[in-house]
């Protein structure tokens, strides 16, 4: 299982992520969906670490 708890992202003085929180449970699909610009690949790259 993955869990991320209310993850906050900032980039300088941008807020990027503000108390984000995803469960990706065993054997189910989780997707994160959404248009340009709005935090995905910075989600995935907080959850990560980079």
């Amino acid at each position: 299982m993955l869990r991320v708890d209310n993850i906050s992202l900032y980039y300088g003085a941008a807020q990027a992520l503000r108390g984000v929180s995803i469960t990706a449970e065993p054997g189910k699909v989780t997707c994160v969906l959404g248009r340009n610009g709005v935090g995905k690949t910075s989600l995935l790259r907080a959850m990560v670490g980079q």
